[in-house]
């Protein structure tokens, strides 16, 4: 990502593992519509000036091993290996995570900090690796999954529980399953009417809402038979934040996972948070590991769950995809 020409293709610097360090070849990572397509619109907050390698959800296979890594093995599948490792800079190329890269590091952050030495919090999410019968494209999928099934696995819902996820996006859809899956007994979505089957299909949500309809919070409390009781806003707009207060009511607890306009929401999160439980919705993908590998051997996760994969030289053309609405969530293959 550079700040003259956008995203492009270039050749960087080999990393080196380093002593904490794995060197992994990177086969796949998939696109953070969200986040990853806020940056290269520079709407997301802490960028470094580019040029910068992003992408978050990345997987491969260990090559290396440095000299004091005692918690992975060459062979090993693991997880958000970077190019440029996320507050550094290499030649001049900084890291939004550093994902989209034919070679990459994973810290054994264990290691390092058993000798005093701290990583980014993004390095101590890869630290579970993941059997040889996870894939790359699986490997890539499993990160997001893993760290909404760790939200969702941490709320307090149940068959009484009434729910309402904001957004139809990825995030949207798989809090949606989740949800479901812990037997929550009621979930709305509101999103955009395209994704009305797959959300009431795929991903299991009881009711479905049209955003653009001007009378959608008065049909929310109808749909639902009473109060939210809990209210997921997987966009993180203004508007989205806005349009969660305006359909909570007592007893209502509200999280916002989105991030699409960070510096527009603090106001009304602040006034929401006085009137309403704010959840905690941060996430833990390596806690997450083990039920979402039951969950993958039982088959629960489906290839309908994603849109296919691209190679890397398309990788244009795949965010032009995602931002036409074309696709829900693609991989990039490396």
């Amino acid at each position: 990502m550079t700040r003259e020409r956008g995203l492009e293709i270039r050749d960087i610097p080999e990393p080196e593992a380093g002593p904490y360090g794995c060197l992994v070849e990177i086969d796949a990572c998939a696109i953070c519509t969200g986040t990853d397509s806020n940056i290269i619109r520079a709407n997301f907050p802490g960028l470094p000036d580019p040029p910068f390698v992003l992408g978050h959800e990345s997987t491969g296979i260990i090559r290396e091993l440095g000299e004091k890594v005692g918690n992975f093995s060459i062979g090993q599948r693991v997880t958000r290996p970077a190019g440029v490792l996320p507050g550094e800079r290499r030649s001049g190329i900084a890291s939004v995570w550093g994902g989209f890269s034919e070679l990459g590091i994973v810290v054994d952050t264990e290691a390092a900090v058993r000798d005093g030495v701290r990583y980014s919090s993004m390095a101590e999410s890869s630290r579970r690796a993941l059997p040889p019968e996870v894939g790359p494209v699986w490997g890539a999928l499993s990160i997001n999954q893993r760290e909404i099934m760790s939200v969702v696995e941490r709320l307090k819902v149940g068959l009484e529980s009434r729910c309402v996820v904001i957004g139809s996006g990825y995030n949207g859809l798989l809090f949606s399953l989740l949800l479901k899956r812990r037997e929550a007994g009621r979930v709305l979505m509101v999103g955009s009417e395209s994704r009305r089957e797959l959300a009431t299909g795929t991903y299991g949500a009881d009711r479905y809402l049209d955003y653009r309809r001007d009378h959608v919070p008065s049909e929310v409390r109808d749909l639902l038979e009473g109060e939210p009781t809990v209210v997921i806003d997987a966009v993180g707009t203004r508007a989205s934040v806005l349009f969660g207060e305006s359909i909570s009511g007592p007893g209502t607890a509200f999280g916002k996972y989105g991030m699409h306009e960070y510096d527009l929401t603090e106001e009304p999160l602040a006034r929401i948070g006085r009137e309403h439980e704010i959840l905690d919705l941060t996430t833990d993908e390596a806690s997450a590991t083990d039920e979402w590998l039951r969950l993958y051997r039982q088959d629960f996760f489906t290839d309908d769950m994603f849109d296919g994969t691209v190679p890397l030289e398309e990788i244009g053309l795949a965010f032009e995809r995602l931002a036409r609405r074309e696709a829900v969530k693609l991989v990039v293959t490396i």
